[in-house]
């Protein structure tokens, strides 16, 4: 009985040895081969690769190779350099001029890839769902940018597998301030070209490259005159009992300090009822004391986050002078001509502007970003980025 239990387990194993082996001879004899994805990129600083990794980070590696094949980055800037830590780029030219583009990918950061020496990222900004064309290298272990249990962290999908020494030397390049922007290099870094061995990219699912009027956005009935007809205007219209404004506050004051000379950005609060109205008295009334610094973003969590009793004028009055304002100078300025003049032009706005909602964006007197068309806040920015590159194009050809 032992003998026949034996010879059983024995033809057992030979045979299982059998399979495990031939399975190996088809595998070696297979002529399909994962190849790497790598992309090589040459810079007027030298020339270094990259491999990605589809596996661990399919949405956000088929969105850089979209930007890749399309040659993107030709001619884009390592705009941002900071020592022992990254070297940013992917997303202005010379200038400090943004790139219109796509909208954004989702964030695929818990794939249990990690901020080390000589990884890739995408970058974003505050919303874990808003990284588009930028991306950094990273030059030490950085693990803040990692995720964890109380927040997502920053996409990393490939590594540098050769050139190391080319971004080393990119990060010891002295920096300035341009404009809004911090640790730009003084002399430009500059991609001169972008490109995926191999030619094609593998199952790189294209993103949207075009919104469409009436889908994504709304074209005014009626265009909207400008304040400044030789720029390419943007207005955020907001309202401070909204959570929705609050969360898009950071998003747009951040695109906002991205932006070039020829953008004319600015905020203003939507009035559609008395609440509304009394909110928009805060905000001219801050803007005319000159302390919305003080005032604006405290205002918005006060009604928001905490959820304060600001009702009417007193309590508005108190609210101003626990933030340092006189309650004689808050009230001259609450009751003036001046403030009074600028909430009816808010109400004259909206009118003109016909929202669903708040927060919305007007691009030019000419379209409305809502939030539900655009697909949520960062698609919003995308949407408006597209927008402003195609009156951007028409202010060029009038010119």
């Amino acid at each position: 009985m032992e003998s026949k239990q034996l010879s059983f387990f024995l033809f057992i194993t030979l045979f299982a040895y059998g399979v495990f082996a031939a399975g190996l001879d088809a595998e070696a004899a297979s002529p399909i081969k994962k190849s790497p994805v790598e992309v090589v990129f040459e810079t007027t600083m030298g020339t270094f690769t990259l491999e990605l990794n589809p596996d661990k980070a399919p949405k956000t590696v088929a969105n850089f190779l979209t930007y890749v094949n399309e040659g993107f980055y030709t001619d884009t800037l390592f705009h941002r350099v900071i020592p022992r830590f990254m070297v940013q780029a992917g997303g202005y030219e010379k200038g400090m001029k943004k790139k219109p583009v796509h909208a954004s990918v989702v964030n695929e950061s818990d794939n249990g890839l990690r901020n080390l020496r000589g990884s890739i990222s995408m970058a974003r900004t505050r919303s874990p769902d808003s990284a588009t064309s930028q991306f950094f290298i990273n030059v030490q272990q950085n693990i803040s940018l990692d995720p964890n249990s109380n927040k997502p962290g920053y996409t990393v999908f490939g590594k540098v597998t050769d050139g190391m020494k080319v971004i080393d030397k990119i990060i010891k390049v002295p920096t300035k301030t341009s404009g809004a922007h911090q640790d730009v290099p003084r002399e430009d870094v500059v991609i001169l070209s972008a490109k995926q061995k191999g030619g094609k990219p593998v199952q790189a699912a294209k993103p949207e490259q075009q919104f469409i009027a009436g889908e994504h956005y709304i074209v005014l009935d009626t265009p909207v005159a400008t304040r400044d007809s030789s720029k390419v205007e943007v207005v955020e219209m907001f309202s401070y009992g909204c959570p929705h404004c609050y969360e898009f506050e950071p998003l747009i004051k951040g695109w906002g300090k991205q932006q070039g000379g020829d953008i004319d950005f600015w905020t203003f609060p939507a009035v559609w009822n008395e609440p509304m109205k009394l909110f928009a008295q805060a905000f001219y009334t801050a803007q005319e004391l000159k302390v919305m610094e003080k005032i604006h973003h405290p205002l918005f969590t006060a009604l928001v986050v905490e959820q304060k009793n600001i009702r009417n004028k007193i309590d508005l009055a108190n609210f101003f002078a626990q933030h340092g304002v006189d309650e004689k100078d808050f009230n001259t300025a609450f009751n003036s001509i001046a403030v009074e003049s600028q909430v009816k032009q808010a109400e004259a706005m909206v009118r003109s502007y016909k929202p669903v909602g708040a927060p919305e964006v007007i691009v030019n007197g000419k379209y409305r970003v809502d939030r539900m068309r655009a697909g949520g806040q960062a698609r919003m920015l995308a949407v408006v980025d597209f927008l402003v590159a195609k009156e951007r194009e028409s202010l060029a050809n009038i010119k």
